[in-house]
């Protein structure tokens, strides 16, 4: 797949705070491509440069081959933006929302008219469609939001954080449709704090955290960049103190925790370790109900490569 975004070096600052310090970032056609950091962390800012809202302080990027600087026009004709906050005509209808943003767009009506009764149906919001906008819930807002985002059948859509103070139902909604359009063939750019929400819907993550990119990757491989050590479980169906003892002597241990009948080994690396546990065990006749391995978490990642201290904004 050929590169859809292209950053290079690129920079954001508002005087002298540098919210976006030289970041080099591909964006892959057809994926779902996410930024996942902390608030503060310079995602939104990101976004907003290669929307053309704001113009960087430096470097280049490039939207479906167009420069965001001196390209606009061309970046906007082939992006779809949800943002963070419902930002439509609060007094207008639903579907009058739809048809103003297609007449910006220069759709013809027929072709309004077909794209935005196609896009109220799937977004299940036709029933509600003559409904004025501003009665609606959080979760009908934020897919009306998606609607008009999608109007003009973009290239590529740009969500930021769209799921925020939704509730499960609709979150799982909105990734639903995420996931249905970029099965169509749409590229998203998909900006979340939610690990779990990134870990589900992204092909491709970067971890961003003060400004700069810290990480990069599937979920699975940002995982594997920060095990050092390897997190074993066993389940035995009665522990007794002295095998907890011969375990703490193992040579490829690191180090031990148990709760009750459940012992939590850190193992120095994972290459025939279950047969040697299982060695072990047998020798002493002791039962186990289930050994397996502890793959870290995206949170675990994300903590350990942004901290824990707390963000403002």
């Amino acid at each position: 797949m050929k590169n859809i975004i292209e950053m290079k070096d690129l920079v954001k600052k508002f005087g002298p705070f540098t919210a976006v310090d030289k970041i080099n970032i591909s964006v892959k056609e057809g994926e779902i491509f996410g930024f996942l950091g902390p608030n503060g962390a310079g995602k939104t800012t990101t976004i907003s440069m290669l929307t053309t809202l704001i113009k960087p302080t430096s470097g280049k990027a490039l939207v479906a081959g167009h420069d965001i600087v001196t390209e606009g026009v061309d970046v906007r004709s082939v992006i779809g933006v949800v943002p963070q906050q419902f930002s439509l005509f609060q007094e207008l209808t639903a579907e009058e929302n739809l048809v103003y943003i297609g007449r910006l767009y220069g759709m013809s009506r027929p072709a309004i008219k077909e794209r935005s009764d196609y896009l109220l149906k799937i977004m299940s919001l036709y029933d509600a469609r003559n409904r004025i906008a501003g009665v609606f819930s959080g979760g009908m807002k934020q897919r009306l939001s998606l609607a008009a985002g999608i109007m003009s059948k973009p290239k590529i859509l740009f969500m930021d954080e769209p799921t925020t103070g939704l509730d499960p139902q609709s979150r799982i909604a909105i990734r639903e449709l995420t996931k249905k359009l970029n099965s169509e063939g749409m590229t998203i750019v998909y900006t979340t704090h939610d690990m779990d929400e990134a870990e589900k819907i992204c092909d491709r993550i970067t971890i961003m955290d003060k400004g700069k990119v810290v990480a990069d990757g599937t979920s699975e491989e940002l995982k594997h960049k920060i095990a050092s050590h390897h997190e074993i479980e066993i389940e035995f169906e009665e522990l007794s103190a002295d095998i907890l003892a011969a375990l703490k002597k193992l040579p490829f241990v690191v180090s031990l925790s148990h709760q009750g009948d459940i012992i939590n080994l850190t193992v120095k690396e994972r290459k025939n370790v279950f047969f040697m546990l299982s060695s072990f065990l047998n020798k002493r006749n002791q039962k186990v109900v289930e050994i397996k391995f502890k793959e870290p978490s995206l949170e675990d990642v994300f903590i350990q490569l942004t901290k824990k201290d707390l963000r403002d904004g």
